[in-house]
Order: C-alpha cells, then sequence, then structure tokens
C-alpha cells in the first residue's frame, strides 16, 4: 500500500510537472504568436500614423488674392495624395483588425493548459485590444478623411479654373474666357455636392453658393463685353463687384482651424491607444 502511495504521489507530481511545462511553453508560443502579429500591423501603421501627423500641413489657409497658380496645383496634389493613401489603408487596416482579432482569440484557446501564464496572456490580449483601438480610430479618420481630401479636389479644380479664366480676360481673350465659364460652374457644383465632408464647417458651403453666384456673374460680363452691351457691361460689373467683395468676408483661416479642430481628438486618440499598446 505504501509502494502505490508513493507510486501514485510521484505520478501526480510528474504530471503537475509535465502540465506546467507543456503549459508554460503553449502559453509562450500564443503569446509569441500574438506578439508577432502585433509587430507586423504596426510596420503597416507607420505610414498610416505619419499621414495623419502631416495632416496640418496639407491643410494650409488659402487667400483666394494672393495664391499663385503654383500654390492652387500644389495644394490640390496634396489632397490627390491624401485620397490616394487613406483609400489605400482603409483595406489594410480592415485586414490587420482581422488578423489581431485572430491571433487575441488564440491566447485563450486551450485556456485549461495556460493557466501558469494567465497574467501574461491578459496583458499581451490588453496589448492587442489597444492597438485594435487604434486600428478603429485609424479606420474612422482614412474614411473622412477620403471625403475631405475628394472635396478639396474639387474645390482646387475650380481654383484653377478661376485662375485660367482670370488669365485670358487679363489678356484680353474674351472668347476662351467666357468658355471657361462652363467648367468653372460644373467644378464649383461639383465641390458644393461634396461640402458635406466630415470636419467641413457650414461656411464653406456658403462661400461656394457665393462663388457660383460671381462665376454666373462673371459669364453674363464676358459675354456682354463680347456682344458690345456697354449698358450690360456697366451693370454687370456692379454685380461682380458686389460678388466679389461679400467673397472677400469668408475667412479661409478661420474655415481651415474649424476642421483641423474636428480631427485632432480623432488623432490624438488614435495615438494614445497605439501609444498605450506600444508601451505595454
Amino acid at each position: 500500500m505504501i509502494i502505490a502511495a508513493v507510486v501514485v504521489a510521484v505520478v501526480v507530481v510528474v504530471s503537475v510537472i509535465g502540465y506546467g511545462v507543456i503549459g508554460y511553453a503553449f502559453a509562450s508560443s500564443r503569446i509569441a504568436g500574438a506578439r508577432s502579429a502585433y509587430n507586423t500591423v504596426v510596420s503597416h501603421q507607420n505610414a498610416i500614423t505619419d499621414e495623419f501627423n502631416t495632416l496640418n500641413t496639407k491643410m494650409t489657409a488659402l487667400s483666394l488674392s494672393t495664391a499663385t497658380s503654383t500654390d492652387l496645383q500644389q495644394n490640390r496634389a496634396s489632397y490627390v495624395q491624401l485620397v490616394s493613401q487613406s483609400q489605400s489603408a482603409e483595406p489594410t487596416l480592415t485586414s490587420d483588425d482581422a488578423f489581431l482579432a485572430t491571433a487575441q482569440a488564440r491566447l485563450y484557446q486551450t485556456s485549461w493548459l495556460t493557466l501558469i501564464r494567465r497574467s501574461d496572456l491578459d496583458r499581451t490580449s490588453a496589448k492587442i485590444g489597444h492597438e485594435r483601438k487604434a486600428l478603429a480610430d485609424a479606420k474612422a479618420i482614412a474614411g473622412d478623411l477620403v471625403q475631405l481630401g475628394t472635396f478639396y479636389q474639387a474645390f482646387y479644380d475650380s481654383l484653377i479654373d478661376l485662375d485660367t479664366l482670370t488669365t485670358k480676360a487679363t489678356a484680353s481673350d474674351f472668347v476662351n474666357a467666357a468658355a471657361a465659364i462652363g467648367a468653372l460652374k460644373s467644378d464649383i457644383t461639383m465641390a458644393i455636392q461634396l461640402s458635406g465632408a466630415p470636419g467641413l464647417p457650414p461656411e464653406m458651403k456658403l462661400f461656394l453658393t457665393d462663388f457660383q453666384t460671381l462665376a454666373t456673374d462673371v459669364g453674363k460680363l464676358l459675354n456682354a463685353v463680347i456682344s458690345g452691351d456697354t449698358n450690360g457691361v456697366q451693370a454687370d460689373v456692379k454685380a461682380v463687384d458686389a460678388d466679389n467683395t461679400k467673397i472677400d468676408t469668408y475667412d479661409f483661416g478661420k474655415m481651415n482651424a474649424t476642421t483641423k479642430a474636428f480631427y485632432q481628438p480623432m488623432i490624438d486618440a488614435f495615438n494614445a491607444e497605439a501609444s498605450i499598446a506600444n508601451s505595454m
């Protein structure tokens, strides 16, 4: 009986030791796999982190009176890049979240075997949880920036149209200047349709509505000039002057500040979650 009891005790001890060794190794492999998944996702995240944190430099305050053709083209190009980067990021963010979700779930598979490292598993799961929150924030921001950047492309298209028209009119090429009105009005209409993009203040749509009125009145003025309608020219000049006076009341610096204030808390939340995840 004593021998049997000793044998049982030995078996129990061996089993406990075996359970501990196997459980520790199994849990370690799960933790290593989860951290490897995390590192892969973070390597993908670096590009979009840079994009978000340089958003303020893309959103430069505009002065309609001093902006050059080069300024307009460069600003438009920055928003083309913003849309392209955001659109490229969205599917990666979705797949990365699914990748992390799988890794997080695997941490607790065969949980009876991994009790010995439960606190480490919980800590790793929390790390992944914060990173997934960062990814959710990033996906929301990227989706909003696609809309914002698409709006600004149409917005700058209209300003480039105006610059082209002004150049032709200044050169007394009134026929081609008048022909440019169609593109100007079309691009303003597109910008108005897109002016509900997240972060844009309501003043932007009001500006575009007044801009559309200006385009219409400039078109009338050019047609009057071309047809030699002196009375029409005088009336249309007054209308255009009134339109320009109204246009000048809009504060683009203030509108930009409103948009930046909309995005900054979202970007801060993204950075905070990513920072917490990195520190764990």
